[in-house]
């Protein structure tokens, strides 16, 4: 079963997310932190990363980068409220992330985006 990790500074969000995970057949992990994700991380395989860019102490972009550093195996992809921000476009011309979504999310778009990575095997 693949293992997803969801990275938001707002447990609101991360609750949505719980309750549009669940008839996907995944493991969910939640954190609020980038270092909650990072402890994580470090005592679980997980295959894919979805953050929100806007986070209290950094932005989910910088900790992207620190695991992209680390680790090129797991998938990565960012949340941000536009679709036109540079930071998407360069994250993805440098492979730091393989996809992004763009508020407000779907359930429509969330799962397809979830299920892009399964039916490729990379989840």
């Amino acid at each position: 079963m693949s293992n997803i990790l969801f990275l938001d500074d707002e447990e609101a969000i991360l609750n949505t997310y719980r309750r549009m995970l669940r008839p996907l057949g995944v493991n969910g992990y939640f954190a609020k932190n980038s270092s909650d994700a990072q402890k994580i991380i470090d005592g679980n395989k997980i295959d894919l990363i979805i953050s929100d860019y806007r986070l209290e102490q950094e932005t989910g972009l910088d900790f992207l980068k620190i695991v992209r550093e680390k680790n090129n195996e797991i998938c990565l992809i960012i949340i941000s409220g536009y679709a036109e921000e540079t930071f998407i476009k360069n994250a993805m011309d440098l492979k730091i992330i393989q996809d992004y979504l763009i508020k407000p999310i779907s359930l429509n778009d969330f799962r397809n985006v979830i299920s892009k990575f399964l039916d490729q095997g990379v989840v």
